[in-house]
């Protein structure tokens, strides 16, 4: 009888430090949760401001940072393919693109997004938006390229890549130029695997972002094919929204 009164009298203390101990825990909790959501509301901020002043410079470069380039195409003249001009043009843009500047403009009506794409894909050039991936192709009748962005962090441009299906459509822009590619598919890949963004003869456009979402284990990768090109009407400036 005395064990059993001795061995409650000893567990009544312990209880008010366990509800301390479990307060204290969910303190921890919440401050973490907070934190975190502190931190992607800021990164975003900061990838909203650099895409602003991007969309800014894009509308220097003509009709690619129009509120809606697809508006502002040009009527080719009978026989024109549109690749007539492509060495001197969009070639000699994409030579003179320095780290971290406008490379394009990326449109996804599936995903709803539209983001202007700057070159690399270091650290602090995927904290502007998605990157270009200067090992990679440019847009052109053969070649493969490449592009990649966050799924979470830094406004998280891909978030919505694992929504891609086969048919729809990817627009991207240069100052003279739309390319319009057709998703053909959906895969994972290890980090090691280089080879989804080799050169290929089919003009490719391959999307890349890291897979599960909060974690760098494996790529997300969609490829799509080029179906159409079209040069945008370079004369007619960068008209107001409508």
């Amino acid at each position: 009888m005395s064990l059993t009164t001795d061995t409650s009298v000893q567990a009544a203390p312990s209880r008010p430090r366990l509800r301390i101990a479990v307060r204290a825990l969910g303190n921890v909790l919440i401050g973490l949760s907070l934190g975190l959501l502190f931190y992607y509301f800021a990164t975003d901020l900061i990838t909203r401001g650099a895409q602003e002043s991007l969309l800014a410079e894009a509308a220097e470069l003509g009709t690619v940072g129009a509120p809606s380039p697809d508006r502002v195409l040009d009527e080719p003249e009978p026989g024109a393919t549109g690749w007539e001009t492509w060495i001197e043009e969009d070639i000699a843009f994409w030579r003179g693109v320095g780290d971290h500047e406008v490379f394009g403009r990326l449109v996804i009506e599936r995903m709803g997004l539209d983001a202007i794409v700057v070159r690399g894909v270091d650290r602090e050039a995927l904290k502007l938006g998605p990157g270009w991936m200067p090992y990679t192709d440019v847009p052109a009748q053969t070649g493969n390229v490449g592009i990649a962005a966050h799924r979470t962090t830094y406004g998280a441009p891909f978030r919505r890549l694992d929504e891609l299906v086969p048919g729809d459509r990817v627009e991207f822009y240069s100052p003279f130029r739309r390319y319009v590619y057709e998703v053909q598919r959906q895969f994972t890949v290890t980090p090691d695997q280089v080879e989804v963004v080799r050169s290929t003869e089919e003009p490719t456009l391959t999307l890349s972002a890291c897979h599960p979402p909060y974690s760098a284990r494996y790529r997300l990768i969609v490829q799509a094919t080029l179906v159409e090109m079209q040069r945008l009407d370079t004369d007619a400036g960068v008209p107001s929204a409508p």
